[in-house]
């Protein structure tokens, strides 16, 4: 057990790597998707492996940054890496980042059997997919503020790479929209880590917390400005109003296992940079600019869902619900409230397996008509009765039924939003009248995502049938495995979200806001 301890993360963060490496060097389609999917499904059992009690102790997984609040880090891999400039391979794990990374393995298994008909460059597209896992899986257990921005820049390289060489018949430009955004995040999030050690001379999660405290009350402007750049460099990637651009145009494009990769990891990526090193690094600038991420949050909830009432390409739609969706998690962060962290991180997980679901519904249909144009569809519930059945879980889910997953990320969210009115560190310097303000109109966010949802539902799966979709086939065997994994955990995480989610990030939300408390 305890060689297991010692080198499990190291082996989740390069197994999928050393898969790459081995569906390149394969010769023929077949054995290509094979060997990415027993590399994925490996992964996918090892990450499980963390749910043991013997393996990682969830009951005192509190956040790592936060040891003086009661929270542990476990896990920890310490080695020497870039010894001039103190940084260090250091990676660690607590109940942060430990549904995440569930997550992330779960859905490159399903990206990988969506996969299955890819026929342009098998070798090539299963290798890129597998390393995006590395880096993504590595991102998500950096304990190194240099190490984390490496990973996260692997990813959104070969993200790149997988919508400009697969894509749809627009594929450079919106690679390149894509290339474009990201590359501005990244040089803000760049400048603010070189000032970072500059200031402190670590690169370290770990000590920087306290470290940035003494130098954020000697220079509070200088703080304040790296704050900001934090902020562009993760809010483009959640991504949050007026840095959304990117989004729709990206899945527009992108095969429908990419869009399901890009909507339930990268999205994450951003949130959890807020959640892990954006508010905890500088929780006194959180604290003054909390009324302007609150705005941008309701923004990108309330314009997200109006975007997405008025696009008539399905991918589109999703795209923009996963604007406002995500505004949802800016919201909880901002709020700094036991409900309202643990809302934003249950929404996260929520948002990845919806609107994975939904991305994939929209493929099989692009599939079958060789276009997503809604006002030409309808009807479908008559042909693809088991598609229909499933999207309209999915849907269901994105307009926040209760009993669905999306429910409990967003009324956490809504009730630590109240909450905020009373207690924690926002309550003292300011007026509930403001809190109630946002949560009412973060409430009517509701209401526009009901309307659209239920009419792309009308328009998509009922409704007189159409010729060209009368005789269309329903889902294969790999098409219903892929969908129907996501729908049970979908109906699963909302009807017990405390059991099989919840119960192993409590520790760690506790600790982030009470470290954020001051």
């Amino acid at each position: 057990m305890e060689l297991i301890r010692q080198h499990l993360l190291n082996v989740l963060i390069f197994l999928p790597a050393v898969g790459a490496i081995v569906v390149a060097l394969v010769h023929g389609r077949k054995a290509a998707r094979r060997s990415a999917l027993v590399t994925s499904c490996v992964t996918l059992a090892l990450s499980l492996l963390l749910l043991i009690p013997g393996v990682f102790d969830w009951t005192r997984a509190g956040g790592y940054a936060y040891a003086q609040s009661g929270g542990v880090v476990q896990l920890v891999r310490r080695l020497p890496w870039l010894l001039s400039i103190n940084a260090q391979y250091l990676v660690g794990l607590d109940g942060i980042s430990l549904p995440l990374v569930i997550l992330s393995t779960l859905l490159f298994v399903l990206a990988v059997l969506a996969s299955w008909r890819i026929e342009k460059w098998v070798g090539g597209y299963f290798a890129l997919l597998l390393s995006l896992e590395s880096a993504v899986l590595g991102a998500f257990l950096s304990l190194d503020l240099l190490l984390f921005f490496v990973f996260i820049e692997l990813a959104l390289l070969l993200l790149y790479l997988l919508i400009g060489i697969w894509g749809g018949t627009r594929r450079g430009h919106a690679a390149l929209k894509f290339f474009l955004y990201m590359f501005v995040g990244s040089v803000a999030m760049l400048v603010a880590l070189v000032a970072i050690y500059l200031r402190t001379r670590s690169f370290d999660l770990i000590a920087l917390p306290d470290l940035l405290h003494a130098v954020a009350l000697a220079h509070p402007a200088w703080a304040m400005t790296v704050f900001v750049l934090l902020l562009v460099g993760f809010l483009v990637k959640l991504p949050s109003l007026p840095l959304h651009a990117w989004l729709a145009d990206a899945h527009a494009e992108a095969p429908a296992p990419v869009s399901m990769i890009l909507s339930g990891v990268l999205l994450n990526l951003g949130g959890y940079g807020l959640l892990r090193v954006a508010l905890p690094l500088f929780p006194m600038q959180a604290q003054q600019l909390w009324f302007v991420l609150a705005i941008i949050a309701v923004a990108s909830i309330l314009l997200g869902a109006l975007c997405a009432m008025g696009q008539t390409d399905f991918k589109r739609l999703i795209a923009y619900s996963s604007v406002s969706q995500m505004g949802f998690v800016l919201l909880g962060a901002t709020m700094m409230t036991t409900a309202g962290v643990g809302g934003a991180l249950f929404m996260m997980g929520a948002h990845g397996l919806g609107s994975a679901g939904l991305f994939f519904v929209a493929g099989v249909i692009q599939d079958r008509l060789r276009h997503r144009e809604i006002d030409r569809l309808g009807g479908l519930a008559t042909s693809m009765p088991q598609c229909t059945r499933l999207g309209s879980l999915f849907i269901f889910a994105g307009l926040g039924l209760p009993g669905l997953c999306n429910f409990v990320g967003q009324i956490m969210v809504l009730l630590g939003t109240f909450a905020a009115a009373h207690s924690g560190p926002l309550s003292v310097a300011n007026g509930p009248i403001c809190f109630y303000v946002l949560g009412v109109f973060a409430t009517l966010g509701f209401l526009l995502t009901a309307g659209y949802m239920l009419w792309t539902l009308q328009r998509v799966f009922l409704g007189p049938v159409r010729p060209e979709t009368e005789s269309l086939a329903d889902l294969d065997s790999i098409e219903s495995l892929v969908l129907w994994t996501l729908a049970s955990l979908v109906m699963a995480l909302g009807i017990s979200p405390w059991a099989l989610s919840l119960i192993f990030s409590e520790t760690s939300v506790a600790a982030l806001v009470k470290a954020l408390a001051g």
